[in-house]
């Protein structure tokens, strides 16, 4: 049996209408009764956006694009990136039938997210009849991208250097008629949203809002989006937000866990790509070996485009992220190491919620956590550092733990347990307490392949002398 654990990954970019508020639905102001600006009114009502999120010309060099976007915590939007990609002078319905027909797709009922809607869940049918349905139906495909049509999608040259490529975990078609609307919903990966055909309207604000909205357990605030109820949620009115305005041939970059709600507008199709966020970025993969006048080596000169059919998705980085975000929380200045004790209690305690284990489950997991520390302690110190964390292979990760599809959590084992087998795990956690002191250490940050906030390169060199 393999245990999988929760990826608590909302993968909704599917969906855009206008965000600015026309003359005859201003928000009124607050009257005697205190009725909050834009209350039952669309999304964005509440306040006037901060902005429109920033606008590139050009492709930025992944050197750039790591430092100043990915790290940076900052979306941008790639004017007319995707304009020269095969696929979008290509994916017209007659195109995609004559030469898709047969590419089996998942399709998601009700263009207005409902995440408790389950009545076309897992359902499947062929490109070629989605083709025949989808202009005159409630329905939308959103699936990864078939292997018979990635030769015809690119990879941006912002992604094609540094790493990028190592932690691709996900790709997602996204195909409608428009009209659709997202939840306001946030992702644990970065992504690259590319609308091929119609346009997107994204609502966006800063990750930090994580915190204090009420997030549900499928991972978005649960809202009608078209009339927010601004008194059961009083928590979005100091929300400050930012429109990402996205026409056919743009490309935009949604930093993870930045939330978003979207709308589409006309025959829609877009491709996202998810990687996760790394902290190992190769700065030698993006130079070259010559030394330009400044004495300083020079960058690698990069294609616009690389094929989507010449990179390959792991799974298994989707487990690993959650072991980083272990060893280096978001916002601290340097990692972490762990040695097995505390490694083991948190690998069964810290993840995801779900179903509680089985004593036999919980034994697996704590097994299987043994074996990831012993084969990622490769100089023997008895501690496992991001270094070695991420020298791991992806696959071990799917194997040890299985698909990142959904699990359970030994936290969800406070309280009732529903019979002795089960309380059994509960207790046997007990045995898996840290000693008091040494279990974790910060990591000497010079000696790790990583970025650092002190501004040292996965060398431990500052940057400048790269």
């Amino acid at each position: 049996m393999k245990l999988i654990l929760v990826v608590a990954v909302s993968l909704c970019c599917c969906c855009t209408s206008q965000w600015l508020v026309g003359a005859e639905d201003q928000p009124a102001a607050a009257g005697a009764d205190d009725v909050p600006v834009g209350h039952k009114m669309k999304l964005g009502s509440h306040r006037p956006m901060e902005g429109r999120v920033e606008t590139l010309d050009v492709l930025p060099h992944p050197i750039e694009f790591y430092e100043q976007y990915s790290v940076g915590s900052k979306p941008a939007i790639f004017k007319g990136a995707a304009k020269d990609m095969p696929a979008f002078k290509l994916w017209t319905d007659k195109y995609m039938k004559e030469h898709y027909s047969g590419e089996v797709v998942a399709v998601e009922p009700g263009k207005k997210e409902n995440r408790t809607r389950v009545a076309l869940e897992g359902s499947q049918m062929g490109f070629g009849e989605f083709l025949d349905k989808y202009n005159t139906s409630d329905v939308y495909m959103v699936d990864s991208v078939p292997n018979s049509m990635k030769a015809e999608y690119m990879m941006l040259k912002p992604i094609l250097c540094g790493g990028f490529t190592n932690f691709f975990s996900m790709s997602n078609m996204w195909f409608s008629s428009g009209g659709t609307k997202s939840v306001l919903h946030n992702d644990d990966a970065d992504n690259i949203n590319c609308v091929l055909s119609g346009s997107k309207e994204f609502f966006m604000a800063h990750k930090d809002y994580e915190t204090q909205l009420p997030f549900s357990p499928a991972g978005h605030v649960e809202m009608d989006v078209d009339a927010v109820d601004l008194i059961k949620i009083p928590e979005m009115k100091p929300v400050k937000w930012w429109l990402a305005e996205v026409e056919a041939g743009d490309c935009l970059f949604i930093p993870h866990y930045w939330l978003h709600q979207v709308r589409s507008t006309g025959r829609n199709l877009a491709v996202n790509i998810w990687w996760h966020f790394f902290r190992n970025f190769n700065y030698t993969d993006c130079m070259t070996k010559e030394v330009g006048d400044d004495g300083e080596k020079t960058r690698k000169e990069l294609p616009q485009y690389a094929s989507f059919s010449s990179f390959s998705m792991h799974e298994g980085e989707s487990h690993r992220k959650m072991f980083v975000e272990m060893l280096y929380p978001w916002g601290a200045k340097k990692p972490k190491k762990m040695n097995k004790k505390s490694f083991i209690k948190a690998v069964t305690t810290g993840f995801a919620e779900g179903e509680r284990p089985t004593r036999a489950e919980f034994e697996e997991l704590k097994d299987a956590a043994v074996e990831l520390f012993d084969l990622g302690n490769k100089n023997g110190d008895k501690y496992l550092d991001l270094e070695e964390l991420y020298s791991i292979d992806a696959n071990l990760f799917v194997e040890l733990f299985g698909e990142p599809k959904g699990g359970y959590s030994i936290e969800t084992l406070t309280g009732e347990s529903e019979g002795d087998d089960r309380r059994a795990a509960a207790d046997d956690l007990e045995e898996v307490e840290d000693d008091d002191g040494g279990d974790e250490a910060e990591a000497d940050g010079d000696s790790l392949d990583i970025v650092l906030d002190d501004g040292l390169s996965q060398e431990g060199q500052p940057r400048d002398e790269l």
